[in-house]
């Protein structure tokens, strides 16, 4: 099994007040990956949670010009049996307006990042942020169900009622969540 910490949308930046909150700490202790969402603002976000554990990220809509251009806008990670979608949602794949899938506080956000996966047969998560509100569902997606996690944002919760991250647990082909709140 693999454990995996989920965050997105730290919106930390130098020299800023703002750090990573000591939950994520507790909460990602042992976790074997951590995937960040996008919306780091800076590398050295990356750099500190590197001291856990291996780190993949995507940049958000409001990254330095380091990350933007370091980090890819999306990408897939592949854990055991099971591939995971990284995207922020700021944007749909192709640059085209897509629908609100609706899920509450999450519509555009979600249908945003499915659509960056939309043509994988094989993705059995997506993770992605933006919207700073937590979402945790099975998602019908070419003829199966993916997880379709945001794990919010453990720093600037903003409409959501709680600060939050996740945890994910992959075992073989099997993926399942577990959102972390205060």
């Amino acid at each position: 099994m693999t454990t995996i910490g989920v965050l997105s949308d730290t919106h930390i930046r130098p020299g800023s007040k703002r750090q990573i909150p000591a939950q994520v700490w507790e909460y990602f202790q042992g976790v074997d990956l951590i995937l960040h969402g996008g919306d780091v603002n800076t590398l050295s976000v990356l750099l500190e949670l590197e001291h856990i554990a291996p780190t993949f990220a995507v940049h958000g809509n409001n990254d330095d010009a380091e990350a933007m251009r370091t980090l890819p806008t999306s990408r897939r990670i592949e854990v055991e049996n099971t591939v995971i979608g990284l995207v922020q949602g700021d944007q749909p794949a192709r640059g085209v307006i897509v629908r609100n899938s609706g899920y509450e506080g999450n519509g555009y956000a979600a249908a945003h990042a499915i659509s960056h996966f939309e043509h994988d047969g094989d993705i059995g998560c997506i993770v992605f942020g933006h919207s700073h509100r937590t979402l945790c569902t099975r998602h019908a997606l070419n003829g199966h169900k993916v997880l379709l996690l945001n794990p919010g944002s453990p720093t600037d919760k903003r409409y959501g009622p709680h600060h939050a991250c996740a945890i994910l647990r992959v075992d073989g082909d099997s993926i399942e969540a577990e959102l972390k709140t205060w």
